[in-house]
């Protein structure tokens, strides 16, 4: 199973340095993740990371994992794991690398049972301790300057060290979704709140994604934008130290950069540059938001309708008091879900500034040809480096290098494969009517958004690929973080890849997109231009009409 195309929502290959702190990363966050290789649960190769659903399925508790965990979160994936029978590829023995994990997974849980149980006691407010100690990281990684001899591997031991003592307290997250859970039970039996329910988990509090897009409103609405017509007249006003632009405009300006400016395509990959090395497509992505007409002015409007609408039902069925409180608490818990995501984004941005002053004195030495090559080494590699100048890190570069060069052509990469080369695929149900249908195409629900919607197609490969107007219905394979900015302008959204909780599932709802996934080959059934018709509760998208005549 690919984590990166499941989990990530990209298929480009990570990076050598990328890929070693990805999975490092992800072992101590997840220690039941912690064993590679053929008879472990992880695999790494060709700068992917893959589970091995074979070896997962011999572990005490394996079978639930994959059927209440993976075949839960993509309704693909789910429909691709039915397509087989598990029997066939689960071995006969328990692999050594998998003996033990389900104790790890024990003790990893009683970590988190104190904050769960503080959750469940103080709702909305159990997520304070979180917030401070995140915001002591964030001001950390964001100021901090370590000396450009420290080895590598102990700026990031240091770091993740920080991260990991903070993580156990996500736990309060689960007062959130118990009231989640609960809202839905309580409005089980009552027709048409489906719609309503999501709209009422959009733009929650603690969300770092929704908060980026919000803010990236407020900077589009300013005058130093507004008024300026190009990325290098923006550059050439100068720093903001210099009192080129307005206080106002300034602060704004600097909280954006210091609180997302480590954002940017395939972010969880430290060899990518991030959103403040690279203000000019800030200021031109800044400079394409609609400020009068995007989802963000819409999506609290539609939250508190949703709310209304449901607390008056809530009245009338007697559950009025329980309702106000789990609202409550969902919407002031639920949305930090993203965060430690976002915290891990946070640490790997302050691991590629070291790297890259680390990488400025072995080109100054003649050691790599450019600072970029870095990247292109292991953090051991690095960091033993920097004490014997002996080592030859070209040649390094260039076997940590010839792997990835043999699948670099490849650009779609399947989800799910098996030792043979098979690629697992599902099949979808679908009516006769439904194969009549000239245009119509079938995905699954993944946001309702505000209803059916009608909007000319923008299909991207690339998030900087070309402006998506306002109303305008973006379609792409996957989405990430890189997004989101697009999702500001866009009135719907396509994808080929992608679950309820991928990252592109998740801003939909919170910006109240009609969103479907699901559909092969979007990015080439439907063409720029092309007249659509997205429902995102049915899953379908109808092409009406092939171009703009």
């Amino acid at each position: 199973l690919d984590l990166m195309v499941m989990t990530q929502g990209f298929s480009d290959p990570l990076s050598t340095l990328g890929l070693d702190i990805w999975k490092t990363s992800l072992a101590r966050m997840k220690p039941t993740m912690s064993t590679e290789g053929f008879d472990g649960l992880m695999f790494n190769i060709h700068g992917r990371e893959y589970m091995n659903v074979s070896n997962m399925l011999m572990m005490t508790g394996g079978t639930a994992m994959v059927n209440t965990s993976l075949r839960t979160y993509d309704k693909a994936l789910d429909r691709a794991f039915a397509s087989i029978d598990l029997k066939d590829y689960t071995p006969s023995y328990v692999p050594e690398g998998c003996k033990g994990i389900f104790g790890k997974s024990i003790k990893q849980l009683l970590l988190t049972v104190p904050n769960i149980l503080r959750g469940m006691y103080y709702g909305k407010d159990s997520m304070q301790q979180y917030v401070k100690d995140t915001n002591a990281l964030l001001e950390h990684c964001h100021s901090h300057r370590y000396p450009d001899d420290k080895p590598f591997v102990e700026v990031y031991d240091e770091l993740t060290k920080t991260y990991e003592a903070v993580l156990p307290q996500v736990g309060g997250l689960i007062s959130g979704l118990i009231s989640k859970a609960l809202l839905h039970r309580m409005f089980r039996n009552c027709e048409g709140t489906e719609d309503n329910l999501i709209n009422l988990s959009m733009d929650l509090n603690g969300n770092p994604t929704s908060e980026m897009g919000h803010l990236m409103v407020r900077l589009a609405s300013c005058p130093e934008i507004q008024e300026t017509r190009t990325s290098d007249d923006f550059l050439k006003k100068g720093s903001l130290k210099e009192g080129s632009f307005s206080q106002e405009f300034t602060s704004i300006y600097s909280d954006y950069l210091k609180r997302f400016g480590c954002r940017g395509a395939r972010e969880i990959d430290v060899a990518t540059p991030r959103m403040s090395e690279k203000q000019d497509e800030l200021f031109d992505t800044l400079k394409q938001i609609d400020v009068k007409n995007n989802q963000i002015i819409n999506v609290r409007e539609r939250r508190d309708k949703a709310y209304q609408e449901l607390l008056s039902l809530a009245r009338e069925i007697g559950k009025e008091k329980s309702f106000v409180h789990h609202a409550s608490v969902m919407q002031g818990v639920l949305g930090y879900r993203e965060h430690p995501k976002y915290m891990l984004v946070v640490v790997t941005d302050a691991c590629r500034r070291h790297a890259l002053q680390v990488a400025k004195g072995f080109v100054a030495k003649g050691r790599l040809e450019n600072e970029d090559q870095i990247f292109s080494l292991t953090m051991d590699q690095i960091s033993n480096a920097q004490k014997d100048e002996a080592i030859d890190l070209l040649s390094l570069v260039r076997a940590n290098l010839k792997p990835v060069e043999k699948v670099r052509h490849v650009k779609n990469w399947p989800v799910l494969i098996d030792s043979r080369g098979k690629i697992i695929r599902g099949k979808r149900e679908i009516t006769e009517d439904e194969k009549n249908k000239e245009g119509l195409l079938i995905g699954d629900p993944i946001s309702p958004g505000a209803g059916v919607v009608r909007g000319r197609a923008k299909v991207l490969m690339d998030p900087y690929e070309k402006p998506l107007e306002a109303g305008e219905i973006l379609v792409a394979r996957f989405t990430e973080p890189s997004w989101t900015p697009l999702f500001i302008n866009a009135g719907g959204v396509i994808m080929e890849i992608g679950g309820p909780m991928q990252h592109g599932a998740i801003i939909a709802r919170e910006y109240g997109i009609p969103c479907v996934s699901g559909i092969d080959n979007a990015t080439k059934l439907v063409k720029d231009g092309d007249l659509l018709e997205l429902d995102g509760s049915a899953g379908t998208v109808q092409i009406i009409r092939d171009d703009c005549d």
